[in-house]
């Protein structure tokens, strides 16, 4: 907003500056130079036109790049808070996969050290399970490891 009040404060001043007469003259040196004041110098009279700056145009131009300002600077917030986001997402994904990985890795050697196996029915009794279904449970839970612990 600072920037904004500066600029205008100096494009008024520019637009209510009087029109002042250009002089062209040559100095000791033959270098040619430009004044507004010949004072005793022999100088010729140039003939500079100027416009008149439009305020309410300069207003507008000021509004407009402030809007583009602001769209970028949201741009950039939200391309921040994206960039947040995918991170937490990917740091949320990581612990998970390593909780699972220690959850596969326990239950691999419960399997392996257990002296009999066992499933719980829907009354929620234990059925004790062979030799085919011990290898099924085995190997079950050495696929989990593998899937979770790559």
């Amino acid at each position: 907003m600072l920037r904004l009040s500066a600029f205008l404060t100096a494009s008024l001043l520019v637009a209510t500056t009087s029109h002042a007469d250009v002089y062209r003259f040559v100095d000791s040196k033959g270098q040619v130079q430009y004044t507004d004041r010949p004072e005793t110098l022999p100088a010729q009279r140039l003939n500079v036109q100027s416009q008149r700056t439009d305020t309410v145009a300069v207003q507008e131009r000021a509004a407009e790049e402030a809007k583009q300002r602001d769209a970028t600077t949201q741009t950039q917030q939200s391309s921040d808070k994206s960039a947040a986001d995918k991170a937490k997402a990917q740091q949320t994904a990581a612990t998970d996969k390593a909780d699972r990985c220690t959850k596969a890795r326990e239950r691999y050697d419960q399997v392996m050290t257990a002296q009999r196996l066992y499933s719980t029915d829907t009354n929620g009794e234990r059925v004790y399970m062979d030799d085919k279904q011990i290898d099924q449970a085995r190997a079950s839970a050495k696929q989990m490891m593998d899937t979770w612990c790559n």
